[in-house]
């Protein structure tokens, strides 16, 4: 299936910040409930330990995305010690706030925005991206990562949608799952019950972006091409797919480091 790039609704800047935020938070129930990137947990441990890490800057964070559940099981593969910086170019600062509380100090929300192609370099530490990098059209993913490279960071970014007829049908499910769960989404908000159930936006909101998300969606092999030409023999990169704790899911990952000694 060729890749279409189509418009997410939740990226464009007239998207109003109250649905925006209903979404962000929807993800990351999903997130904590079903914990799609549980295969992440082990391969990120490892590139933390080859990048000498001991920190975490997340780009594109929405509302906290899944690091609730990945701090813990980072915590049992021995990164006892680890912090994570959320970051977003329309931070959710409500949900940064409540996942402060949770990790008692561990995740941080970074208030200002973000831009992920340009992160600042006083926001130190190994950048990840989950259910981000198809945001962004080719030139501007390899801006990305070139300025991972540039910086001497390592990055990783994982996706748990694809381009097939299968992920694209889930999608209609996983909108319906906003009209189920949206009672138990913490912290509780009057508005997201309006804008899904009075005037329901929001699983509108859900179904397209999520179907648009499975369209845009990278594969190994052209992440493979992107990251080709960078860092040369400084940075070793690692693409491949593994299956997601979904049933019929499968996460495609890439992670590059740079080497010890070595100059970007």
């Amino acid at each position: 299936m060729r890749r279409l790039h189509l418009f997410e609704i939740e990226d464009q800047s007239w998207c109003p910040g109250v649905l925006r935020d209903a979404l962000t938070d929807y993800l990351r129930f999903v997130m904590d409930r079903f914990t799609p990137y549980a295969p992440a947990a082990p391969l990120l441990a490892r590139a933390l330990d080859r990048a000498g890490a001991s920190s975490v800057v997340d780009l594109c964070s929405g509302g906290g995305g899944p690091w609730v559940d990945l701090l813990r099981r980072l915590r049992e593969h021995g990164r006892t010690a680890l912090r994570v910086q959320l970051t977003d170019y329309y931070p959710n600062r409500v949900a940064f706030a409540r996942l402060r509380d949770l990790s008692d100090g561990a995740i941080l929300g970074v208030v200002e925005r973000v831009d992920a192609t340009d992160v600042p370099l006083h926001l130190a530490g190994f950048l990840t991206m989950f259910t981000a990098l198809h945001h962004f059209q080719p030139a501007v993913a390899r801006q990305i990562l070139e300025g991972a490279v540039r910086q001497r960071r390592g990055i990783a970014a994982f996706e748990i949608t694809r381009r097939s007829a299968i992920d694209i049908v889930g999608m209609l499910f996983f909108a319906l799952g906003v009209l189920l769960f949206t009672p138990f989404i913490r912290p509780f908000r009057w508005s997201r019950l309006l804008w899904t159930y009075v005037i329901p936006l929001v699983p509108l909101l859900a179904w397209w972006d999520a179907t648009v998300s499975c369209l845009r969606t990278y594969t190994p092999d052209e992440l493979r091409a992107m990251v080709a030409p960078l860092g040369g023999n400084d940075y070793t990169w690692d693409v491949g797919i593994v299956r997601a704790s979904l049933p019929h899911a499968s996460m495609t990952y890439l992670m590059g480091t740079p080497k010890p000694g070595g100059s970007a």
